[in-house]
């Protein structure tokens, strides 16, 4: 093979790669965009005004004791869920704090770095209700294995009564929503039937 050849190869190989680079950082129009803030070490998440927002938390790891007392894995729990509404296109814009982070959610095939003072931006679907976990994937300092992500996908209603909550500072009425949600998946009533 003259090395003609591998040229041509190479120019085939590269034109459908330069246009599927291209395609994968385009953002859709979204639905709703949160913005993820990495800190040394947890995750802030701020909801925008424009979309009937207007509030942000931050969202800790729970300690190995908390997570089981919630039924949650250890090293994954937090304090308060990233919470989504179901079937809507969603944009992630990730921002660092004060070092590299990195937010990494494989069930929706998310990683994306958050570097202090720039502006990252990624994209994904959420379909199906539900609890879905990552972590910070980067080396970020001494307690980076303890910065998990949780996101929790609820109906479209549902994250309306939530953001309503939230927005209106209430806290208490917008975890009883999300405790709500989790014993419907879990297939119990009450708290009264979990043992």
């Amino acid at each position: 093979v003259c090395s003609s050849d591998l040229a041509l190869i190479l120019v085939g190989i590269s034109i459908p790669s330069f246009r599927l680079l291209t395609m994968q950082i385009q953002l859709p129009k979204a639905d709703i965009t949160v913005k993820a803030v990495g800190h040394q070490w947890y995750w802030s998440y701020e909801y925008p005004q424009d979309q009937g927002g207007g509030f942000g938390f931050d969202s800790y790891m729970l300690s190995r004791e908390d997570a089981q007392k919630a039924n949650q894995p250890a090293l994954l729990a937090v304090d308060n869920e990233l919470v989504l509404p179901a079937g809507k296109t969603v944009v992630v814009q990730v921002v660092g704090a004060d070092v590299i982070h990195n937010f990494a959610i494989p069930s929706f095939g998310v990683r994306m770095d958050a570097v202090p003072g720039r502006l990252n931006q990624t994209w994904f679907k959420t379909d199906r209700e539900g609890i879905y976990y990552g972590q910070c994937s980067r080396l970020c300092g001494s307690n980076h294995a303890f910065m998990p992500i949780a996101v929790r996908v609820v109906k479209p209603e549902i994250f309306d009564q939530w953001a309503g909550a939230m927005k209106a500072k209430d806290t208490k009425k917008a975890k009883a929503i999300l405790d709500r949600v989790a014993l419907e998946h879990a297939g119990v009533k009450s708290f009264a039937e979990v043992k």
